[in-house]
């Protein structure tokens, strides 16, 4: 069977095209565990003009996605220019070289699903984010007044500002209406993700299927180690729904009741933005205890996870997050806000803890409850790599991923 993927990134031939290596991703995982089995192709965009190339069992295709220079970028971060139109012409170009049996869309934030609206050969549409969803749970505590208040006045003059997003967010979603419109064929992960779909793109065929995570995940698991400091770990970005200020809430109650703890924030510096705004919208102190680890590579990244006695999920809005599906799938004790899928990822009580999301109050004292019930951590840990094994279990994942293809080809 001929596939063609449309993704966002290069996927395996990262370290081909950049000339230098790369780390892992989920995209990744799953391109080495299909391209053996079908004869893929992948587009994706890039930073440079390219020609098409093979390498390994795969085929890529790099499609430059903007005109590079600084005024063009500032031309972009002023009118939140999405990708140019012409861009559909060149995917068609490529469908009609590939001549795929399946196409696979890789979710719905860029102009790829559009494909489907000139092209009559079988298409499916992961989803991912929905930027529908996103854009409007993304003022959920920080608000518009926040960030205009907190962003550092170059960024502001320069269209760098999480307004700036938002903004971009709106025609995103614009976007993403049109492709869900077209869209006969969705996989999601999550209830979440099904039920949003089905007010979405209610014409369309859901098909459940999980993804497949990072190697060292599968390979590395968590034991408790006792200490006499607390140790929590968080993977958070620069999105300003990503929940840092309930965070530094957090924090600054586990400061009041006199917790000996460290909180590392893996993805973030200490003078990123986001974190100057979501410390002043709080109106409480940046905890010393905070220590802020910014981007750590796969390796670093499981050794911290494995020091830690709890991980901690703080988003506002999430599919499923690779940052807490890796954690469960160490068997790490997680507390998580029950916020878009991670409902879907997490057996209240059983393998992990849901929060309200957006509530310090009760992140704070589930914290202090898992420190002082060891037994229990350790339960809930051990139950979430049991439960995450299984569910990104990479043979069944592939099987389901080829039964899918095999039932969108054959309708």
């Amino acid at each position: 069977m001929k596939v063609l993927w449309f993704c966002f990134t290069p996927s395996l031939s990262e370290s081909y095209i950049n000339n230098k290596p790369t780390g892992g991703g989920w995209i990744k995982s799953l391109e080495k565990s299909v391209q053996s089995k079908v004869d893929l192709s992948v587009v994706f965009y890039f930073e440079k003009k390219m020609e098409p190339f093979t390498l390994g069992q795969s085929k890529y295709y790099p499609v430059i996605r903007f005109i590079n220079g600084e005024w063009s970028k500032m031309g972009r971060r002023i009118f939140n220019t999405l990708e140019p139109d012409e861009d559909i012409e060149e995917f068609v170009k490529i469908i009609n070289e590939v001549k795929p049996d399946v196409i696979h869309v890789h979710g719905t934030e860029f102009s790829f699903g559009l494909i489907q609206k000139f092209t009559n050969i079988p298409t499916v549409v992961s989803l991912q984010g929905i930027v529908t969803v996103y854009k409007y749970k993304y003022f959920s505590k920080v608000t518009f007044f926040d960030i205009l208040r907190n962003a550092k006045l170059k960024n502001l003059l320069f269209f760098r500002t999480a307004i700036n997003t938002f903004f971009r967010f709106a025609k995103v979603r614009k976007r993403e209406m049109d492709i869900f419109n077209h869209t006969k064929n969705l996989i999601g992960r999550t209830a979440w993700d099904r039920r949003v779909s089905r007010v979405l793109a209610p014409q369309a065929r859901y098909f459940h299927n999980d993804e497949i995570l990072r190697d060292s995940f599968y390979t590395s698991e968590w034991k408790y180690v006792s200490d006499t400091q607390l140790n929590l770990m968080t993977i958070n970005g620069p999105d300003i729904y990503k929940g840092m200020e309930t965070l530094i809430y957090c924090a600054y109650l586990l400061d009041l009741n006199n917790i000996n703890f460290k909180w590392g924030v893996a993805g973030l510096s200490k003078t990123d933005e986001i974190v100057t705004i979501a410390a002043k919208s709080t109106g409480k102190p940046l905890s010393d205890n905070i220590v802020f680890l910014g981007k750590l590579d796969e390796a670093t990244l499981v050794d911290a996870l494995l020091k830690a006695n709890i991980y901690v999920a703080t988003s506002h809005i999430e599919n499923s997050p690779n940052s807490l599906c890796e954690a469960l799938l160490l068997g790490m004790p997680c507390i998580a806000t029950s916020a878009g899928g991670t409902s879907s990822l997490v057996n209240d009580g059983k393998d992990g803890i849901l929060i309200q999301d957006g509530d310090p109050y009760s992140m704070a004292g589930t914290i202090i409850e898992l420190n002082e019930n060891i037994e229990l951590a350790i339960d809930l840990g051990k139950n979430a790599r049991i439960r995450g094994l299984v569910r990104h279990n990479i043979e069944t994942i592939t099987t389901y991923l080829l039964a899918i293809y095999n039932t969108v080809a054959n309708n």
